[in-house]
């Protein structure tokens, strides 16, 4: 593989701007230095979530570079990352998800899903399931202690988390102290702990109880919609430039993109049971109900059904399907509907505003009326979009409005509000020197030095305000901080455009 700084500083124009000349530099300082998980290879699996938030954003920083430079040797390190995402695949791995499904997409575990253990009892029959949600489920610990002869005492505990203990717990269906049931009514949305009582096939005589012990619970494994979004988006993207820009694309590549188009629309379908739309046409993904994950049964927040939605975006392009072309119109609508704009300038929620999260539910004594397997109920989060998921509400907003051939949802005047609100709700002045907040709403905390890092992602937005690169350039940290990520390579790729 030919050395691509090089390549790219010994052919572009001495006029490249500073910014640009930055963002080469920057882009190679990440991929050279990038350890451990993050890089420079693909990870065989995706169980850590690493391809998902790590790999995803390396290949979109690749395909980025081939577009602003010109230089097809970006195109072939981005089909070689693109190769071993392909092999991490369940169904190529042969691994099968909590539903036992071996499907074509790149399941997670690990912080990502709720964990669960299966009690036994005397006889080593199934006897109680346990489940805790994140976050902090995977290190959690599960303590039985006897109380009599037929009842018994849970302990659920774990660094990071309050314990939780529940006592006078029984087996018994007809009991009182049915274990699952009176685990429901202790439910805390700080702990997160249910449970689902497995009956035997036939009474047995004497009733039972479960085996007294500490037990670990295991992160179930689950095709995360937005993860399978955030890694086809790349891949789609690469097929997208096969037919648009020819020349970019090395003959070698151009030979497997039917194949890499194939293995995103097939990782999509794998997530249409999920897909849903609103009375007045807004569309989403949503979590299923039995999904072990911590809001189950709820809409995925914007970012994350967003991530889909630049992939529905390119499939549209690239196919030509009206059903991905809808799909992206009926998201954009969904992004359109939850802004605000005030003054000029754009604020939207983290999670979508008609759905269950932002509204917050209570239990109804029902699991299966609450929606949810594992939450009976949730306070109601309204806390604004943050400014490290808004790279992918951002580059969607940007995407879809340059899209050919798709129905116009975002008008002049909401992409002028949506760069106005970088200036005048994400940014504020502390000692001189301009810094990112931590959300989009124009009142939050002070950012992090990671999210500085970020500042980037608002520079698509540069046509509609003319003061973005100069902010940007200002708040801009010279290097990441430590540890490098995916990400860091993706918003040095950002200014290069």
């Amino acid at each position: 593989m030919p050395d691509l700084r090089t390549l790219f500083t010994s052919s572009f124009p001495s006029g490249l701007s500073s910014l640009r000349r930055t963002g080469v530099q920057a882009f190679h300082h990440v991929e050279d230095n990038l350890a451990g998980v993050n890089g420079p290879g693909v990870p065989a699996d995706n169980e850590k979530g690493v391809i998902g938030w790590g790999t995803s954003w390396r290949m979109q920083g690749y395909l980025l570079m081939a577009e602003h430079t010109g230089d097809p040797a970006y195109v072939l390190r981005l089909a070689e990352l693109v190769d071993g995402v392909l092999t991490a695949r369940d169904d190529v791995r042969g691994v099968r998800d909590f539903r036992g499904r071996s499907l074509p997409v790149w399941s997670s575990a690990h912080k990502f899903t709720a964990a669960s253990v299966l009690l036994r009892d005397a006889e080593a029959r199934p006897a109680l399931e346990v489940t805790v949600c994140p976050p902090h489920a995977r290190a959690v610990r599960v303590t039985v202690e006897p109380e009599g002869e037929r009842h018994f005492r849970l302990r659920v505990y774990g660094p990071d988390r309050p314990d939780h203990v529940v006592a006078g717990l029984s087996l018994d269906p007809l009991d009182e102290r049915r274990a699952d049931r009176v685990l429901y009514g202790a439910y805390e949305q700080r702990t997160g702990v249910t449970a689902r009582l497995v009956l035997p096939d036939e009474p047995l005589p004497g009733g039972r109880a479960p085996r007294p012990g500490t037990y670990a619970v295991r992160p179930a494994l689950v095709s995360l919609a937005a993860q399978t979004g955030m890694i086809a988006y790349p891949v789609a993207g690469l097929a997208r430039l096969a037919r648009t820009r020819p020349d970019l694309v090395p003959r070698s590549v151009h030979a497997r993109v039917e194949g890499y188009l194939d293995a995103v629309e097939r990782a999509m379908r794998v997530h249409d049971e999920q897909w849903d739309t609103t009375a007045d046409g807004r569309g989403f993904y949503r979590w299923l109900p039995d999904e072990p994950v911590s809001f189950a049964g709820a809409e995925l927040p914007t970012n994350e059904f967003l991530a889909l939605g630049r992939t529905a975006v390119q499939l549209a392009v690239v196919t030509g399907d009206a059903e991905w072309r809808e799909r992206a119109a009926a998201m954009a609508r969904s992004l359109r509907g939850d802004m605000t704009v005030t003054d000029g300038a754009a604020v939207w929620p983290y999670w979508p505003g008609f759905g269950r999260v932002y509204r917050g539910w209570e239990a109804t004594g029902s699991v299966k009326a609450d929606g949810s397997d594992v939450r009976p109920s949730y306070r109601a989060v309204t806390v604004p979009e943050d400014v490290t998921h808004a790279l992918i509400d951002l580059d969607f907003l940007c995407l879809y409005h340059d899209a050919p051939g798709v129905p116009e949802v975002f008008t002049g005047a909401d992409m002028r509000a949506m760069a106005a609100a970088f200036g005048r709700n994400t940014v504020e002045r502390r000692d001189g020197r301009p810094r990112l907040r931590h959300d989009v709403g124009g009142r939050g905390r002070r950012g992090t030095d990671r999210e500085q890092a970020h500042v980037a992602a608002w520079m698509p937005l540069r046509r509609w305000s003319k003061d973005i690169p100069r902010q940007v350039r200002a708040i801009r940290p010279d290097t990441p901080p430590l540890p490098l990520m995916g990400v860091d390579t993706y918003c040095a790729a950002l200014l290069t455009g």
